[in-house]
């Protein structure tokens, strides 16, 4: 496996899927799996998904069609578009066709994932299907999906935000940024934007999102298993100094 620290200095590793069409994964570790597939209609019209865990698929752009067959033969099917998202459960075969010239999508799986929290899995998920709330520093968020092995939610950064530095106690993070440009910082070199596939942060490691621009920014979340006080304030001293 890849550690944190190459992962956010190297370009992820992908492999073929087609003449186009390719699979990055960006995160592979016991609590969190997280990959990118970028998909051709003219290589790849349809392509079949048959996971032994359960896996949280989002469409980061276009659309597509979506057929389930769970093990006792039962079939359902849905159409999911542009920042939507729907659980994949553990042994089920899963088909899609591409609706689009091009889709981007965002495979997720958690250390796991319980059945009982995934009742009536087969369910799309997005900012227009579940309430909103006011997180922390006014950022605006959606909760697509909470468990016990961690959270995924969407966030919307209000123009001119940033945030005082912080870090997870013991919850590894990463963020993929939906629209606009999120940046990153430690406090200890100039922010640095979010890369286009995302960044994963590592528990105790400093981070504060900044977005400087006059337009709101959107950012898919997603965070492993936390305690209630996971999240810790970092104070600076005048001279830049972290407590």
């Amino acid at each position: 496996m890849v550690n944190i620290t190459e992962q956010n200095t190297l370009d992820p590793m992908n492999y073929s899927l087609g003449e186009s069409s390719k699979h990055f994964i960006i995160h592979q570790q016991d609590d969190l799996f997280i990959a990118h597939e970028y998909l051709f209609q003219t290589d790849i019209p349809s392509r079949f998904y048959h996971h032994q865990a359960d896996t949280f698929l989002f469409i980061i752009r276009g659309e597509l069609y979506l057929q389930q067959c769970t093990q006792q033969n039962s079939e359902q099917e849905t159409a999911l578009k542009q920042h939507q998202g729907i659980w994949l459960t553990a042994q089920t075969i899963n088909s899609i066709t591409l609706l689009t010239p091009a889709v981007e999508l965002c495979l997720i799986r958690l250390k796991n994932t319980g059945q009982a929290e995934l009742n009536n899995s087969f369910k799309k998920v997005s900012s227009g299907t579940v309430e909103s709330i006011s997180g922390r520093s006014h950022i605006k968020t959606w909760p697509l999906w909470h468990g016990e092995a961690g959270q995924i939610a969407l966030e919307l950064y209000p123009p001119q935000f940033k945030e005082t530095l912080y870090y997870q106690k013991t919850a590894t993070q990463y963020l993929l940024p939906l629209t606009g440009i999120a940046f990153i910082s430690n406090d200890k070199k100039v922010p640095k934007a979010c890369p286009r596939y995302g960044k994963i942060i590592a528990h105790k490691e400093p981070r504060a999102i900044l977005n400087p621009s006059n337009e709101s920014v959107t950012v898919l979340s997603v965070m492993t298993t936390k305690n209630t006080k996971g999240r810790i304030l970092l104070l600076t001293k005048p001279e830049g100094r972290t407590l």
